[in-house]
């Protein structure tokens, strides 16, 4: 694939998105992003996908799923998790993390003590991959 060259600046900038995005879950949409930055949305999209590999949209997706895994592990309720990851509501929360990883939250416990054959038949979510 042919790299687009970025001015350094907007490389900085995906940069400061990254931990913007790592450290806020209510993070703003692209376009408010990219005003804050004061560059392009295209900019940022193009610049973010090139650098990262992913969407600015799948890295918060991913970001947030991973932080929900984790809730999950320390035994954290579903509705508690759902507001502090900024969903409407728990179902909202249980319907994108059973399409992210295919399933339902109230199963992640049982999952996590046979997480051997999860990592076998999900690589791609699970590590392994």
């Amino acid at each position: 694939m042919n790299q687009k060259k970025f001015k350094r600046r907007v490389l900085r900038v995906v940069s400061e998105v990254k931990q913007t995005l790592n450290e806020n879950n209510n993070a703003a949409k692209v376009i408010e992003l990219a005003t804050n930055f004061n560059v392009s949305r295209n900019s940022l999209q193009s610049a973010f996908m090139q650098e990262c590999g992913e969407s600015i949209r799948g890295y918060k997706l991913r970001i947030r799923m991973e932080q929900a895994m984790r809730m999950l592990e320390a035994e954290k309720d579903i509705k508690e998790i759902a507001i502090t990851l900024n969903y409407t509501h728990s179902r909202n929360f249980s319907t994108a993390f059973k399409k992210y990883y295919g399933v339902v939250p109230t199963e992640w416990p049982t999952i996590v003590r046979n997480q051997s054959s999860l990592c076998e038949s999900r690589p791609d979510k699970f590590g392994m991959g």
